[in-house]
This record gives C-alpha cells, structure tokens and sequence, in this order.
C-alpha cells in the first residue's frame, strides 16, 4: 500500500528524475548575497545547527497531502533525495531559507487572499528561488518569483537596462499573485497553474501533447523536461521539511533582507564607483539596498536608496560625487620622462671601444662599466650592452572609468626602440625611470603608460600599492 502511495503513477517520473543530479544553484545564490553572507557568520553562533534529527520519508505522500492539502502533492524518489539533501547536507541553507519565509510570507499570503488563491501557493517560491529575491535563472527568470521578461511587462513592471522590478519583492509579488490568479482561473486547476507559472503555459501544453491529452497534476509531471521537472520535487521537498523543522530541530536562521534606509533622487545620473567612494559606503550595500537598480549607474530622478541616516551627509557631498566622476573621466596630464633603453651590440671585425663608443654617443668608461670590462680589449662576435636615456612625453590616456578595479584594464601599444638600428643591433627591453607626484597612485600612473598594470609596476619595483612624492620607480615596457 505505501509504495502505492508514493509512486502511483510515477514509474516514467522516477525514470527521468533518478538519473539528473540535485541542483542547488538556487540556494547557492541565496547563500552568496550580500545581506547573507554579512550576517551568517554571526548568526551562525547564535543559531547553530539545532538538534540534528534523520528525517522520516515514511508515509511520505500521506503526509505531504495533510502538509499542504491546497494544492496537489505527489512523492517519489526525487521527492525523498531533496528532502535529504536540505535536511542534513544542505541544512544550514535550508535554515537560511526559513529565515526568509519567515520575511515574506506574510506578504506572500496576504496577496494571495486578495487573488482568492490556495494559501499553501506562498511554497512556490521557496522551490523557484530559494526566496532570493535578487535570483536570475539560466532561462531568464529573475526575483523571487523567477518572473520572465514578456510576464513582467504584461504585469507593469519596468525591465530594462536601469531598472529591474522583478527583483523588487512587493511589485514582485503583486504581479505573481496576479499571474497566478489568471493562470488557476485558466486551467482550473492549482497543480497546472503551478506548472505554467514555473515552466510557462506553452510547456504544458507540449507535456498535453506527449500525454496524449492528459489534464491531471500527476499524469503531466513526468512528460516535462528533467530540467522543468526540479521544481517540482523540490517544492515538494522544502513543503515536507517546512512543515516538519520544528521537530526535525532544523532552526531557521533570521537574516533580515531589510534595513532602515533613506530615498533620496538626483537631477543628475549618479556612477554606484562615484557614490560608493564619496559616501564611503560599500558599493555591494548600495547595490543590496537597491536591488532593482541594476546598471552602472543610478538614473536621474530615479529614487535610490542610501542607508539612514546618511542624507545629510549625501547633500553635503552630492557635488563631490560628481567631481569625482569628472576626475575619472578625464585624461591625466601629459608626463615628460627619462627612457631607458637597453641594447646589445655584436662587435665586428676591426672594431673599437672608442669608435663603438663615439658612434652610439656614450663613453668608453660607459662601455666597461656596462660590460664588467677590465681593459679596452674585444673580440669580433662578443656582444656589448649599451644603454641610452633620452626624455620623451609620454601622452595622456583616459583613465577607467571603474573607480574601484585593482588596476587598469586598459592596453595599448607601448614606445618602440629607435636608438639602434641594423643587423648588429638587437632590442632587449624598455625601462621608464618615473618620479612620483604629488597626488599620484600607482592605478593613475599606470593610466599614463599603455599595456602597463599597477600590478605589474609593483612587482618590477618590489614594492606594494604605497608611494611617496619623490620616490623614484620604473615603469616596464608592455
């Protein structure tokens, strides 16, 4: 009778689920956000990991029908292995997950009375996103509710290259509600309705087609894609283990995706690097406290958020903000600088120090000092090195406009060797002696001189991203 229960009319549905393996991308993604991982450490002490209990997958379809007896329910072996996985390996997800029902659901449930729909429909985005509210699919889906383009545009929300309100929790919500609601009154059925919400109306109909006209929750699951197919155990899954934490000793971990925040707008378009520098905040909290503000910039008269407190500070300083945008905008000044060159020269037959020496312009003291030469003597084949300095100007380039990269992006082509010329000459290598400014950075130093890192000038000099006015270093050839 149990195995009835749990497998009736899912022989083809443990087919196609046994062979793919379980995918925890949702709440890998949750678990990387920023509000997470800032709280999860602390939390971590204060929560633990609860008392751990095996949990039982026995009567497990009877179970699930008494858990959410609003919608359709089914148990079979991908059922059992994402109920194990949440509840031991995964579990400290899982109490990050239940951290955020207890966020949202009461939201959750309140629209969906508004729409007159099944209570037990606040499961579906635990399955979908893991509650993630800042989640994207491979697909395309985004939020929370995993909402696609053209369903957020039918439902009023604003997607585009600024602004993104699948990743606003309340419209969020309020257009899932809504699309549900259309979706249950077209299929009349909330297990279909669940189906088209997460894998969209025209898959159902091709899993009707496969099913040769089938209707029914149960019959449709298993001529879905292995792909479209996760989402449903695994609401099954997180339902089971809802429903069940308490005496599982499975603690939910309380991470608050809110904060205390002042709104504010610019007339002008404002850079996140700009902001984030001026305000002297974390440009990974601005962006966590403005989640549908997804370009690299906040557009004018859009309101944004910055945390409370802080909107004196930003009316203060609003025209800094777009100082410092201008000042990485525009090109550094011109430099003028000593080049080093460095070349070998092969001596030919009846060759001299002193005509080697007048003929490149340098000394013959120079030449064995540069060769470790004890005495005026050379032999036709052996190679000198000889080295020139000249001053050239080394023309501005535009620095990046990423404020906070490591270092420059950028390259162009570096200066070439003139100095020597022919076959008896040969180019080794380029050094550029350069005296440090005041207000210099090794980032903006390396703006000045394509194809060259502030990295690279580091290790060239042994030194770390510390400088001084005065200080002298070298700058190598890209």
């Amino acid at each position: 009778m149990r195995a009835t229960n749990l497998l009736g009319g899912y022989a083809l549905a443990l087919a196609c689920t046994a062979v793919h393996a379980q995918s925890t991308w949702r709440t890998d993604s949750l678990m990387g956000t920023w509000y997470v991982q800032q709280q999860l450490k602390e939390l971590r002490s204060d929560a633990g990991k609860g008392v751990v209990r095996a949990v039982a997958t026995k009567d497990l379809y009877t179970r699930l029908k008494e858990e959410a007896p609003g919608i359709p329910v089914f148990a079979d072996s991908a059922v059992i292995r994402y109920t194990d996985l949440y509840g031991e390996p995964q579990r400290e997800s899982f109490q990050v997950v239940l951290g955020m029902t207890d966020v949202y659901f009461p939201m959750i449930e309140k629209e969906l009375s508004i729409q007159g729909l099944p209570n037990d429909l606040k499961y579906l985005p635990m399955a979908l996103s893991a509650m993630n509210t800042q989640a994207g699919s491979p697909t395309g889906g985004a939020g929370m509710w995993m909402l696609t383009y053209p369903v957020a545009l039918r439902y009023g929300l604003r997607v585009d290259a600024d602004v993104d309100e699948r990743l606003d929790d309340i419209k969020s919500t309020m257009a899932a509600g809504r699309y549900l609601k259309d979706l249950h009154d077209k299929y009349r059925d909330p297990g279909l309705a669940i189906m088209a919400f997460a894998c969209g109306p025209a898959n159902v109909t091709r899993a009707q087609q496969r099913a040769g006209g089938a209707v029914d929750y149960r019959s449709l699951y298993p001529h879905f894609t292995v792909d479209q197919q996760e989402v449903l155990p695994l609401l099954m899954a997180f339902i089971h283990l809802y429903a069940n934490a308490e005496a599982l000793g499975i603690l939910p971990l309380p991470v608050c995706p809110w904060e205390p925040t002042d709104e504010l707008t610019s007339p002008r378009p404002l850079q996140w690097n700009s902001l984030a520098q001026v305000m002297q905040i974390p440009k990974a909290h601005l962006c966590a406290i403005n989640p549908t503000l997804i370009g690299a910039r906040i557009p004018a008269d859009v309101p944004f958020r910055l945390p409370a407190g802080t909107r004196e500070r930003f009316e203060q300083l609003a025209d800094s903000v777009h100082t410092v945008e201008l000042a990485l905008l525009e090109p550094p000044e011109p430099v003028t600088v000593e080049v080093k060159r460095t070349s070998r020269y092969r001596v030919r037959p009846g060759d001299s120090l002193s005509e080697i020496a007048e003929r490149y312009h340098v000394s013959v003291r120079q030449l064995k000092s540069w060769n470790n030469l004890r005495s005026d003597r050379i032999d036709a084949g052996d190679y000198l090195v000889i080295e020139s300095r000249k001053r050239e100007v080394v023309p501005a380039k535009p620095a990046p406009k990423e404020a906070e990269s490591d270092g420059p992006t950028n390259s162009t082509k570096g200066t070439t060797n003139k100095g020597i010329t022919g076959s008896s000459a040969e180019r080794t290598s380029t050094m550029v002696d350069y005296t440090v400014q005041s207000g210099d950075s090794l980032y903006r130093i390396a703006a000045r001189f394509p194809g060259v890192s502030a990295q690279r000038i580091m290790e060239v000099n042994g030194i770390d991203a510390r400088i001084m006015p005065g200080q002298r270093i070298k700058i190598p050839s890209p």
